[in-house]
């Protein structure tokens, strides 16, 4: 039998993995679509791209995306830990081999049905480096500043250049975006992971991308004041 439940897809790092916490932006994306879509997070905390790529094929097989036929759409979220400074973190990832793993990623997605219109790319945040050292340095094991403003918006530029190579269904820019906002680092609550007010900013964004991707559907099932409660019956067909 084929679900009438259609699924939006969140495939990230840790900026998506936290977003299914109380006020995340993946929460609030699965409140506005309550009924209509179910959200899944493939979240992954600390995850680069190219561990992602490694997975990917894997991972839509699981949740059997191209035999299901279901999902409507797909936000890809990653860069944050390819940006990672090389001398500091091991993981870090070359901008070039960063497009070549985001271009894997959407290749593998469009294999299992989720074409390029059905993918909404959002670039990775900026970094709040005084808020970001001051986390790193309170760590029980202390660790050295690995993250750079500067360098991480060389991978937000680069998202963006692919989705419109690519010709995705939405891009989502968030480097310079919150840049702009007033206090803006209060938009992070450590630094890089967003605060509630800074998912309530991304959620607007992602939100506002995915209603120009998402097919136009009717919530599922009657209201319950439209169902006669002494012949409730309609609720069978």
């Amino acid at each position: 039998m084929t679900s009438r439940w259609q699924r939006l897809y969140l495939l990230g790092d840790s900026l998506t993995q936290q977003s299914f916490s109380v006020g995340g932006w993946g929460a609030c994306l699965a409140d506005k679509y309550q009924r209509k879509f179910d959200v899944i997070n493939r979240g992954f905390s600390g995850y680069t791209s190219t561990y992602v790529s490694m997975i990917i094929a894997r991972l839509l097989e699981e949740d059997q995306v191209a035999e299901r036929k279901d999902v409507a759409a797909c936000v890809i979220l990653l860069g944050s830990n390819d940006a990672v400074l090389k001398e500091a973190d091991k993981r870090h990832v070359p901008v070039d081999t960063y497009i070549t793993n985001m271009r894997a990623i959407s290749a593998a997605l469009s294999k299992a049905g989720v074409g390029v219109d059905k993918q909404v790319f959002i670039g990775p945040p900026p970094v709040a480096e005084e808020k970001w050292r001051a986390h790193l340095e309170a760590d029980p094991a202390p660790r050295p500043m690995n993250l750079s403003n500067e360098q991480t918006q060389q991978y937000s530029q680069a998202a963006s250049v692919l989705a419109e190579e690519l010709g995705v269904g939405g891009f989502v820019e968030l480097h310079a975006f919150i840049q702009q906002q007033e206090n803006w680092p209060e938009l992070l609550n450590d630094g890089l992971h967003f605060s509630p007010s800074g998912n309530a900013v991304v959620a607007e964004r992602v939100g506002a991308a995915l209603d120009n991707v998402l097919p136009s559907v009717e919530r599922a099932y009657p209201l319950w004041d439209s169902v006669d409660p002494e012949n409730p019956s309609v609720l069978r067909t």
